[in-house]
């Protein structure tokens, strides 16, 4: 993501803007000018109606990295679905989401391990319980570590030189892969996860066992992906959007109990705040949401809306991580995890600490935060006049046109013809007698409540009553997003085309 006014760069040390968490981060993350990072955010996935979205990831490394791969619903990006990929050195892994009636899955016709192992079917199907509503959304992609060295059990077992007829193109032991990622492991005696940087894998029939040590990964990763309506055959694609220095320990996770279990070191982490939350750092969502790095508070892109040539375009606007700023166990215990439900978790004031029994504040999210859009003409005009522009007269009131963009993922149609077939969209009116242009939109947090960053501070005996603390923060809103541009003729289906261009950003 290009910043404008921004030096983009590796990372710099500072101080943690998120005082009052254990264990918090130092070092500022960076957007990655080069498209690698230990962290890739996909703006938007889809499988509305006969759209179907992509993700290819590369290790770049000649280190076999562990990496979390999650499916955020567009709402209220809650975890949809999320599983761990083992990607041997110089790896290239590339699947697609998709849907079949109310299932939604991933499928990948590619051998690298994941874990857990995809059905009969090759698919990894998205579990019922944030089934609703997960349609679309964004995409989490996190570096979670690498054996500190290729002799390693889960590095053999990972690498491309298994059992097969091509056993070039084969993991040796995925199966012995995935005992790293149980949960409760004891160096020696019991297979998975150890600690934050140590897992035991049993030794196999194809492979030696042992402890596996594990090491930062580095900035090795590169995504893209692609979205694709196969009514029309118009693809869009690009890269997603790289920080670099996001996470600097390794952070191996079990993928067998969540939080709601009880589990601090499972499935659910490392997220948006850093690594998983009994030893590790955490802090790091308030350093991504800093001016330099995804809080922006203004994006910059052209529109367009000309039934003449077949043109329409929609602005994707995503605002990731909101789900790191409601007290998840009682966002959970209310109706609000029901889409478009009209009983939200409780807004207002911040208390010192939140649990499932308090009957007080729980939502801190920037959203719904008010967009304030400025549309300009392609001849060097503003469409709308600027407040205390000199005019010729008569004009109609220089107001801005505001809307309340609501969910984590939005979709803004220009015109009357959708692109992306959102299943909710804003709708924008296009300035009469201009079919094109550009424009900026500015966003401002809620103002009806305090913005806050919760994050569990302990374990508890009983899981819904693990301790919670929010802790106030005025940094912008992160914002990541796209254009999506097509051109669709009717008469000559062939000739359709479509191209994703990111927005440009700027501080408000």
């Amino acid at each position: 993501m290009n910043q404008v006014f921004k030096p983009l760069g590796i990372a710099a040390a500072v101080a943690a803007a998120s005082a009052g968490f254990a264990n918090v981060a130092s070092a500022q993350p960076a957007v990655a000018n080069n498209a690698l990072g230990d962290l890739a955010l996909v703006p938007y996935y889809t499988v509305n109606d006969e759209w179907i979205t992509g993700i290819h990831i590369v290790n770049t490394s000649d280190k076999t990295q562990v990496v979390k791969f999650r499916f955020r619903r567009a709402e209220d990006s809650l975890d949809a679905l999320d599983f761990n990929i083992v990607m041997s050195p110089w790896d290239v892994y590339a699947g697609t989401l998709r849907d079949e009636g109310d299932t939604i899955f991933w499928s990948a016709g590619d051998t690298t391990c994941t874990v857990p192992a995809a059905n009969a079917d090759g698919q990894l199907v998205m579990p019922d319980i944030y089934r609703p509503g997960a349609e679309t959304g964004y995409v989490e992609i996190i570096a979670m570590g690498a054996p500190t060295s290729e002799t390693m059990p889960i590095a053999v077992a990972a690498k491309h030189s298994g059992q097969s007829a091509n056993p070039a193109l084969t993991p040796k032991d995925c199966g012995a892969v995935r005992s790293n990622f149980f949960a409760n492991g004891v160096s020696g005696t019991t297979r998975g996860v150890i600690d934050n940087a140590t897992s035991y894998q049993p030794t196999t029939t194809a492979v030696v066992g042992g402890d596996n040590t594990y090491e930062d990964s580095g900035d090795v990763l590169k995504v893209s992906y692609f979205i694709r309506d196969n009514a029309t055959g118009i693809e869009f694609g690009d890269n997603a959007v790289h920080i670099a220095g996001f996470i600097e320990e390794p952070t191996i996770t079990n993928q067998q109990f969540g939080y709601l279990s009880g589990d601090l070191n499972g499935f659910d982490f490392p997220d948006l705040d850093g690594s998983e939350a009994v030893n590790g750092t955490r802090g790091r969502f308030a350093l991504l949401r800093d001016a330099s790095v995804l809080g922006v508070g203004k994006l910059i892109n052209e529109w367009t809306a000309n039934p003449d040539n077949g043109a329409a375009l929609d602005w994707v606007v995503t605002m990731p991580g909101q789900y790191l700023m409601f007290e998840r166990l009682q966002y959970l215990a209310t109706d609000a995890v029901v889409p478009g439900s009209t009983v939200k978790c409780n807004t207002g004031s911040l208390p010192n600490d939140v649990s499932l029994s308090d009957t007080g504040s729980c939502d801190f999210r920037d959203i719904p935060v008010t967009a304030t859009l400025r549309p300009y003409s392609r001849e060097e005009s503003t469409v709308i006049p600027e407040e205390g522009d000199l005019v010729v007269s008569p004009q109609p009131p220089g107001e801005r046109p505001v809307n309340i963009l609501d969910q984590e993922v939005n979709v803004i149609t220009w015109g009357a013809v959708p692109v992306l077939d959102a299943a909710k969209q804003i709708s924008v009116p296009t300035p009469e007698g201009s079919p094109a242009g550009w424009a900026s939109l500015s966003v401002t947090a809620n103002a009806e409540k305090t913005q806050a960053i919760c994050d569990f501070t302990a374990l508890a005996a009983v899981p819904i009553e693990m301790p919670v603390e929010c802790t106030a923060t005025d940094t912008p809103v992160p914002l990541v997003g796209f254009v999506a541009w097509q051109r669709n003729f009717a008469n000559l289906p062939a000739a359709n085309y479509g191209r994703i261009v990111e927005h440009s950003y700027a501080s408000s």
